[in-house]
């Protein structure tokens, strides 16, 4: 019997199997007040193992990863449910491509699984629907342990959306009213020649 070593170029390829990643989002969930905090933010909340799989996320991280349930994205990396390019270039998955070596999220979650809290940001660029996308995302680890099991509490804003958001039609409009010009002035004659 041969046994298969996992490929990486930076982070641990190794992953729970799904049904241990299930029982750890089941151990984790369990409490009304994680619940509650899960979709008590603004940003997105992903809870990591330590095969940086997510266990858990709140609910506005669907938004993220459109055309996936919550269901489809628990036991996956976060590049890999955010459709990052290089999430796949190695077998290993999210993490270990050479890529991965600059990516900020994957960083801040190594931290966060080493115990230290961590912020970084993270360019990526996804395939949505056939088309590329790119993200900029600010992500912070924050490190957790619960039942003697690390995990990485991994808050993501979307500076991309930040940025939309600043840029948009009411956001240009609020900015230029205070520029709408009064009545024009009458000109004193001689005045300006």
């Amino acid at each position: 019997m041969t046994t298969r070593i996992p490929i990486t170029f930076f982070a641990p390829a190794e992953r729970e199997p799904i049904e241990v990643v299930r029982l750890q989002a089941g151990r984790l969930g369990q409490t009304p007040l994680t619940r509650t905090i899960r979709n008590a933010s603004l940003n997105y909340l992903f809870v990591l193992n330590a095969g940086r799989q997510i266990v858990m996320a709140s609910e506005n991280v669907l938004d993220l990863v459109p055309g996936k349930t919550m269901d489809q994205v628990v036991g996956l990396r976060p590049g890999e449910a955010l459709g990052c390019i290089h999430a796949y270039e190695c077998a290993s998955g999210c993490g270990t491509s050479q890529f991965c070596r600059q990516c900020g999220t994957v960083r801040v979650i190594l931290s966060g699984l080493e115990g230290h809290r961590s912020m970084q940001e993270c360019h990526l660029t996804r395939v949505i629907q056939g088309r590329e996308a790119f993200l900029e995302l600010l992500v912070l680890a924050t490190p957790l342990v619960q039942d003697n099991e690390r995990y990485t509490l991994l808050t993501v804003t979307n500076l991309s959306q930040e940025q939309q958001l600043q840029n948009g039609p009411l956001a240009r409009a609020a900015r230029s009213a205070g520029r709408i010009p009064g009545p024009p002035r009458r000109r004193r004659r001689g005045a300006g020649r």
